[in-house]
């Protein structure tokens, strides 16, 4: 879904602003969506997954500049747009948890 897309890459660019850890803002998006804290084994998946992205955005594998073009709001060109490429793919996936999802 192109919103949700969208809505990740801006909170991914909010975060990247702020002075934490990539685990902490792993959390705190989760938070802001699910509103609650993940359980240690949600916050590995997320983790693991962020570390996983990041890993193929810096190999060059997935193209960052591209993953981070979606949408119409203006995309504040960070200095580190694979951290911010992967923060968005993790918050996709917590959009698309079915706690998420309203039915």
């Amino acid at each position: 879904d192109p919103a949700v897309l969208e809505a990740s890459r801006v909170f991914a660019q909010k975060l990247a602003s702020e002075s934490s850890t990539a685990e902490q803002k792993i959390i705190k998006s989760f938070r802001s969506i699910i509103c609650r804290t993940p359980t240690a084994k949600e916050q590995k998946v997320l983790t693991d997954y962020y570390n996983e992205q990041l890993q193929a955005f810096r190999q060059k594998k997935l193209d960052a500049a591209s993953t981070l073009q979606i949408g119409e709001y203006k995309f504040s060109g960070e200095p580190d747009q694979e951290q911010s490429a992967a923060l968005m793919k993790v918050i996709s996936m917590v959009y698309n948890l079915e706690e998420a999802i309203v039915k």
